[in-house]
């Protein structure tokens, strides 16, 4: 497997999934499955020079631990739905939705339905670099606003053309006929604005961002993302925000619905999934590098989440 070195400890190191190793998580299942319909079906497919992949979630799993990638992926809802994670939010994805998972965003997902069909494009920002778009356009696509969950519903017009974008870019890279290569990126390329021009006509709709909690929530959440490994308790959280435990806790459970700690405890659970089945770290190394006082504080509270303690976790992600 070719992954890119996450971190390292005395030579122990958690990864980042190149595209290879993420069209096996999308599509590893215990028994043997069928062919997809819709891009390529196993990684021996990929042109590993060409950092580009595009595939469905067909014959795929139900849930998907937490990873973190070296690449973007841009993935289109045909039917189904799953709860999906990326950095701190969780969303529902939903039929004609399509979301963007950056380099930069820890993400998992869960509870997908059987009739989940999911198109997804995978690409390394050096692929589309390589085309004749300049530098500052193609940072314009490629960033996503932090605030917001990175998932935009389309309306029907939308749906139809993101969707034949997907296809036509499929059959280039299926077909490999001359200058396919270029096809591809320039397909991609359009896809990316198309996405764009959903996101600033989401942008014009009415949202309750202007508003004292949604702000301060958002402060919440962007700080247990930056802050969670040394920061464990809602009070922690309140001083730098500079309001009162109370005061966060009451604004955090109308505007999402869900509790500060469990927000926070959430995120440490992920990493905690991450570190145990991306890496060598012992239980030992990770409750540490967590900030637990000890392994058995952090193996009850691994167990639960998850249901198990973090050794039987770990056995299970490895084989």
């Amino acid at each position: 497997m070719h992954r890119i070195k996450e971190s390292s400890d005395m030579n122990k190191e958690a990864i980042r999934m190149d595209i290879s190793d993420t069209i096996k998580y999308y599509l590893s299942t215990a028994a043997p499955k069928a062919a997809q319909h819709f891009g390529i079906d196993k990684y021996g497919e990929l042109l590993e020079q060409d950092h580009f992949a595009i595939l469905s979630n067909e014959g795929g799993l139900k849930n998907g631990p937490p990873i973190k990638t070296d690449h973007f992926a841009v993935i289109l809802c045909v039917q189904g739905s799953c709860l999906k994670t990326v950095g701190p939010h969780t969303f529902e994805v939903v039929p004609h939705s399509i979301h963007i998972v950056s380099p930069r965003d820890f993400h998992s997902f869960e509870n997908a339905s059987d009739d989940l069909l999911l198109y997804m494009a995978l690409f390394r920002r050096e692929f589309i670099a390589e085309s004749f778009i300049k530098e500052h356009i193609l940072e314009t696509l490629l960033e996503q606003p932090g605030e917001l969950a990175p998932i935009y519903h389309l309306d029907e017009q939308e749906f139809t053309v993101i969707k034949e974008l997907f296809e036509k870019i499929e059959r280039e890279y299926r077909q490999a006929n001359p200058y396919y290569l270029q096809m591809v990126r320039l397909l991609l390329v359009e896809l990316l604005f198309e996405v764009n021009r959903s996101h600033e006509r989401a942008q014009l709709q009415p949202v309750k961002t202007a508003g004292r909690k949604f702000q301060l929530v958002t402060q919440f959440k962007k700080l247990v993302e930056e802050h969670f490994v040394e920061m464990h308790s809602v009070q922690q959280y309140a001083e730098m925000l500079h309001v009162s435990a109370k005061h966060l806790s009451e604004q955090v459970k109308q505007e999402t619905g869900e509790n500060a700690l469990m927000i926070i405890h959430r995120r440490i659970f992920l990493e905690a999934q991450y570190l145990l089945g991306t890496s060598q770290f012992s239980v030992k190394e990770v409750a540490d590098k967590l900030n637990f006082d000890t392994s058995s504080h952090f193996s009850r509270f691994f167990k639960h989440f998850a249901g198990i303690n973090p050794s039987e976790y770990t056995r299970v992600a490895c084989c």
